[in-house]
């Protein structure tokens, strides 16, 4: 199945890496029915986090990066972290009682981002920065430590997460124009 971008460029929608970051959408939904079962919880999460490495990294090597892609990615993204958040709150309720302030003042934010952004640019966006990256990686490991231990060190990830939200929200506030593969902050500020 083939679509026409904004260049003009023929872009194959079923590839690899979209393939790839639907199945990370599809196994978020999974994590709702399999929280108790800590092994299988952990090999869900760990595949979670594999695609969403190697998506991005197939895409490149492949030559198969869309605008489609790029979109399910986030999609896939915001999907994977939202459940993984209901998940908490239903199942390690007294956990995110703890980490409640963090949650509410991530999510305020990449809110706001977004409402920026689809005043500004008329997309519903979300940046592909490299501290949203390092942001992913490192709560990743913090979950799977706490599945696999039970060490609650998830509030090192979350206070990394404002951070890299702030920046985010700075971006589209000061951007000119809209680029979901941008580094980061000292991009546009060099651009200027």
């Amino acid at each position: 199945m083939m679509y026409i971008n904004k260049e003009g460029e023929k872009n194959n929608i079923i590839n690899i890496p979209n393939l790839l970051s639907l199945l990370r959408f599809i196994l978020s939904f999974s994590l709702l029915f399999i929280w108790d079962i800590k092994y299988l919880l952990f090999s869900i999460i760990l595949l979670c986090g594999l695609t969403d490495i190697i998506d991005g990294f197939i895409a490149k090597k492949l030559n198969q990066k869309t605008v489609i892609g790029a979109w399910l990615d986030s999609i896939a993204d915001f999907t994977f972290y939202i459940i993984l958040t209901l998940c908490a709150l239903f199942y390690e309720s007294d956990i995110l009682m703890e980490l409640k302030y963090y949650v509410i003042i991530i999510t305020s934010i990449k809110i706001i981002s977004i409402i920026i952004c689809l005043i500004k640019y008329r997309k519903f966006g979300f940046l592909h920065t490299l501290g949203n990256k390092i942001t992913g990686i490192i709560l990743f490991i913090n979950i799977c430590v706490f599945i696999l231990f039970n060490k609650n060190i998830i509030f090192i990830g979350l206070c990394i997460s404002i951070i890299f939200s702030i920046e985010e929200l700075i971006i589209n506030i000061i951007g000119k124009k809209y680029n979901e593969n941008v580094k980061g902050i000292f991009e546009i500020i060099i651009k200027k």
